[in-house]
């Protein structure tokens, strides 16, 4: 018997129901929209906690390591760089509350698989609000952990020897920094319950769609960055001493000041501008959870109401629509189960959160490795009035995160029992399904992309060199998802899969690899050659002979009779050797 085990055999009534629904709703914050930890959950968050830990520790030896003894004494100036591994903390802390953004409250599984059992309303709330709770508590102990020695290492030398003292100080450097983190996560809890609480489930789902996204890019470039800092000079904080001598508003309106404020005043400093600080920081701490549990209350008669709501289907198709819908069918997509793909490819990518967010979480990292490449280019407004290879790498980017992530979330099935209509009217030729698929992921995400692209590159470079640049990325598009897909044997979104297949911890270094000679490279090539038309079509030419050679391949290695991979066998227990005597 483990020790939660334990704990819950001595729980009795409301509270053992209270225990269970908080190890229920704990578990529950690993498995979401963008996380999905439930195979090998162990080994994964052990493995995602050593890596945040790890990096908070290296964060902090380079902040610190100039107050190694006998190096700069610290008088009272490290507060600078406790507020940049305070901020390095909410920034961690903010996003892996954007990631749980669908969990921190009660949905409309908990509503109805709970609400029919015999469980106060009360013992829900507290035990999801306990949940949230511990799993920050616990977040927060283990990635803290290695950078609290560093700061006793580094600080509490300046000031005393005694080991009381000594943990003292990492006592005070972990409750503000906890602090800090607690009303990171809980002051986006909060905007979740006030949007929920204003617009109702209908709508917030639609802006969560936008929304999440963006912070997530928000949050992914921040870490990206910091992890530039961490190899840097950390320029972010070079002027706060100056903005401290002449009192600056900005340092009252900066989160993190107000727990290294807190910090400072709990390690004894007396400063009138940490003391002001320090109840900005008391206030942060206590009101965003006490606001997020409010909101909760208030929004639950709403949202049970939204969840309970039958949608009704309405025809909004116009004689146009209809009029343009069957020509595109009889341009584009001759054959009827190229068609039934099509469209069943299209309609799961527009109504499955799961998929949306998914493949959201690749455009958001896309566009966070964007903002690096053109904040790192030397000069921004010279680099967008020019051609170079900064900005000819965004279409290459965009496309190589969205035809992987599309790779990944095409496997995940809306659900195993979607596939019964394929394999009733499963035809003879098979290669109509793939196409089908291939088509629908050039319309319904390329398409949109490149013409948002083309757009954008005609106002800066005019509209022929944008058309240029635009068909050179869309044939380098179409290569991709030729190699991609090269051996894909499957409907999307019906197939089961096997979670974690794709070993991405083995092979991370031939994406990288793969990464950077498809971006960089064909970026460098377009850029030496955008100039000479000759070479820009002898490039296009180049690479239709590759997409060529690959469909010739399909052709001629590939058996005639292909199969459709319906399920996704696991690996023999026992693998034999097929020896014979």
């Amino acid at each position: 018997m483990d020790i939660t085990e334990k704990i819950f055999s001595l729980g009795k009534g409301d509270f053992k129901q209270w225990l269970t629904l908080v190890r229920h709703f704990y578990r529950r914050l690993f498995i979401n929209d963008v996380v999905f930890f439930e195979e090998q959950m162990k080994e994964k968050i052990i493995a995602v906690l050593a890596i945040f830990a790890v990096f908070s520790a290296h964060l902090s030896h380079m902040l610190l390591w100039k107050y190694m003894y006998p190096g700069i004494p610290d008088v009272g100036v490290s507060w600078v760089e406790k507020c940049y591994f305070i901020f390095f903390l909410m920034v961690l802390m903010g996003f892996i509350a954007v990631l749980e953004w669908d969990v921190i409250f009660l949905d409309s599984r908990d509503y109805s698989n709970l609400l029919p059992l015999p469980v106060k309303i009360r013992t829900l709330f507290s035990a999801k609000f306990a949940s949230v709770c511990v799993f920050i508590f616990l977040f927060y102990l283990v990635v803290n952990s290695l950078s609290t020695l560093m700061f006793w290492f580094y600080l509490a030398q300046w000031k005393s020897s005694s080991i009381f003292y000594g943990l003292r100080f990492m006592f005070v450097h972990w409750i503000s920094a906890f602090a800090a983190s607690f009303f990171a996560f809980f002051i986006f809890g909060f905007l979740v319950g006030a949007l929920i609480t204003l617009f109702g489930y209908k709508i917030f789902n639609q802006i969560s769609t936008f929304l999440r996204p963006v912070l997530i890019v928000f949050f992914v470039f921040m870490m990206v960055f910091f992890i530039a800092e961490s190899v840097g000079s950390f320029l972010l904080f070079s002027d706060f001493q100056q903005l401290k001598e002449s009192n600056s508003l900005f340092l009252y309106l900066f989160p993190p000041m107000w727990f290294t404020g807190l910090y400072e005043v709990l390690a004894g400093n007396r400063d009138s501008l940490f003391l002001a600080l320090s109840v900005f920081a008391v206030f942060a701490f206590i009101i965003p959870p006490l606001a997020l549990y409010l909101t909760g209350a208030l929004g639950y008669g709403r949202y049970i109401t939204k969840m309970q709501e039958i949608k009704k289907k309405t025809m909004h198709l116009v004689k146009l629509k209809k009029y343009l819908l069957r020509l595109f069918n009889r341009v584009f997509l001759k054959s009827r189960v190229q068609r039934a793909v099509f469209y069943f490819f299209g309609k799961i990518l527009k109504k499955s959160m799961l998929h949306k967010m998914r493949l959201a979480t690749y455009l958001a990292a896309s566009i966070a490795v964007i903002l690096v490449i053109q904040v790192s280019s030397s000069g921004i407004i010279q680099t967008l009035s020019s051609v170079n290879t900064a900005l000819l790498s965004i279409p290459l980017i965009l496309s190589f995160f969205l035809l992987v992530g599309i790779r990944v979330i095409v496997n995940i099935p809306i659900t195993v029992e979607a596939n019964w209509i394929f394999r009733l009217t499963e035809t003879k030729d098979k290669k109509d399904y793939f196409t089908g698929l291939k088509k629908g992921i050039f319309f319904f995400v390329l398409f949109p992309i490149f013409v948002l692209l083309f757009l954008f590159y005609s106002f800066l470079w005019g509209w022929q060199i944008s058309f240029l640049h635009c068909l050179y990325g869309i044939l380098a598009s179409f290569l991709l998802m030729d190699l991609l897909f090269y051996n894909y044997r499957k409907i999307p979104f019906a197939c089961s899969y096997l979670p974690g297949k794709g070993k991405l911890h083995y092979f991370w270094m031939l994406y990288l690899v793969s990464f950077l000679i498809y971006v960089f490279l064909l970026s460098f090539i377009e850029y030496k050659i955008l100039n000479s038309p000759l070479y820009l079509f002898i490039s296009y030419g180049v690479i239709f002979i590759l997409i060529a050679a690959l469909k010739a391949s399909k052709k001629y290695l590939f058996p005639k009779k292909l199969e459709i991979k319906y399920e996704e066998m696991p690996e023999p227990a026992m693998v034999t050797l097929t020896l014979y005597e």
